[in-house]
């Protein structure tokens, strides 16, 4: 089980992965860059799963849902880091062959972004009943991609 001392970690690697510049990211293997796609989702989800629970009425709102979503937000920008060309058919990847060509694939990611962001200023409210809604936008974006770009 991932704790958060994992998290941590996880994020930390990403946090570098993110500042490495443009040729030395060209260097790493692809199936290093599908361990950075898979830990990358992995933090997503979670950050993003007791919100999204939340929003479908699952569990109670997070006492930490205003920094769940400040991560979240966070971890959209880094995503797309992980699905580099070249990774499009390793054996382990989740994500169909088609997400690479397609044009609302990687831009997905700017929307999740800005809707986290808009639902970590939400959630510093207080307001559950408007952190459920965002929480919901939220959790639709999610859901689109995976239904589009997924597999099952």
């Amino acid at each position: 089980m991932l704790n958060f001392k994992h998290l941590i970690a996880a994020a930390t690697v990403c946090v570098a992965a993110a500042g490495l510049a443009g040729e030395a990211a060209a260097q790493l293997k692809p199936e290093e860059f599908l361990t950075l796609r898979q830990g990358l989702m992995q933090a997503v989800r979670l950050q993003a799963g007791p919100l999204l629970g939340f929003a479908q009425g699952k569990n109670e709102l997070p006492a930490d849902a205003a920094l769940r979503a400040e991560r979240l937000s966070s971890l959209a920008k880094l995503a797309p880091m992980g699905w580099m060309k070249g990774t499009e058919a390793l054996k382990g990847s989740e994500t169909k062959p088609a997400a690479f060509t397609a044009a609302k694939f990687l831009p997905g990611f700017d929307a999740l972004a800005v809707e986290a962001n808009r639902l970590a200023e939400i959630a510093k409210s207080g307001d559950a009943a408007a952190i459920k809604a965002q929480a919901g936008v939220v959790g639709g974006l999610c859901k689109d991609c995976h239904k589009e770009f997924k597999n099952d």
